[in-house]
């Protein structure tokens, strides 16, 4: 099974406008009401793709108790949420201006030090009654620990092994303190070109530039580097090996999730044993026909066989 873990589930809220107005009433259609958290929208993509699904994470309020309502009906994994303190959060997104995207996200519910201790042990119980085959940690945590998912990765290496994969999708602080863990590593990572500039602080715009970075100590340890391009695909580092990742153009309606996507058609990728270079164009895939989907962490299994055969591969590099 896949496990996904999201420390930040929120109840999303996407608006469609021709033209955002500051300072002036905008007037927009009712928005496309769906489940957030990077981890959950991954999730639901990976069980749509056939795989099996425990979705894990924390709760709590009255959003709390809705997002756990509407994922019951959804019925397509075993819902562990543990149920803490605090309201869960809204995250609204405004699709306007032709591709122009504006988001407004509440921090949602801080995890204390007693709740971390509280989550870790809920973890434990998880990882002695399901057999696990993948786990993804993605998204936002609300915490003072800014090493708290570097400590969940030695956690969870520690206790269920270090050859199963381990999907990370995270940015920031965060991230870089995952990558400066040298104990413990994630399988996969996949920033995108903007988190990727935040976190070196550097302005990386051409591929000769990506692959430079990626060849940093920073990220030795980590089989699958995935940086998204957006329309232009990916560049992926696999060991000592780059791949020129270039994708179809398709009709896009919303871009939030794809990454989220990517992530989940990724895990199921793995999970059934794809070679890496069809996990690759199959995760890309996915994050593709979530762009045709008004609501979030959404694919069509028969558009996601299509596009996997127009994506294509280019090894560009290899330092060996």
């Amino acid at each position: 099974m896949i496990l996904t873990i999201t420390l930040n589930p929120s109840m999303d809220y996407n608006y469609f406008t021709d033209e955002l107005q500051l300072g002036k009433v905008n007037r927009v259609e009712n928005p496309a009401v769906s489940i957030g958290g990077k981890g959950i929208n991954a999730g639901r993509v990976a069980a749509l793709s056939g795989s099996p699904l425990i979705l894990t994470g924390v709760l709590g309020g009255p959003n709390g108790r809705a997002i756990l309502n509407i994922l019951k009906k959804e019925n397509l994994y075993d819902l562990e949420f543990s149920m803490i303190e605090g309201n869960s959060r809204n995250a609204v997104t405004i699709m306007h201006d032709t591709d122009t995207h504006t988001e407004l996200v509440e921090k949602g519910l801080y995890l204390s030090k007693e709740e971390e201790k509280r989550f870790y042990s809920y973890l434990l119980s998880l990882f002695t009654h399901y057999s696990i085959d993948v786990i993804c940690i993605s998204g936002s945590v609300n915490s003072d620990n800014q090493n708290f998912y570097s400590d969940l990765v030695d956690f969870i290496r520690d206790k269920v092994g270090h050859t199963f994969p381990l999907l990370l999708d995270i940015s920031g602080n965060q991230l870089e303190n995952v990558l400066l863990n040298r104990k413990n590593k994630p399988t996969f990572i996949k920033p995108n070109t903007h988190e990727l500039n935040e976190l070196l602080n550097e302005e990386l715009t051409t591929t000769e530039t990506l692959i430079t970075a990626l060849q940093k100590e920073l990220f030795d340890g980590i089989d699958i580097v995935m940086v998204s391009r957006g329309s232009k695909g990916a560049l992926v580092k696999y060991k000592q090996a780059f791949y020129e990742v270039t994708i179809p153009k398709v009709d896009v309606v919303n871009t939030t999730g794809c990454g989220d996507a990517t992530v989940g058609g990724m895990a199921h990728a793995l999970r059934i044993g794809l070679s890496v270079r069809e996990a690759i164009k199959y995760a890309m895939a996915c994050g593709m026909s979530n762009a045709q989907f008004e609501t979030n962490g959404m694919i069509d299994l028969k558009t996601v066989l299509q596009l996997q055969e127009d994506v294509h591969m280019t090894e560009i590099i290899n330092a060996q």
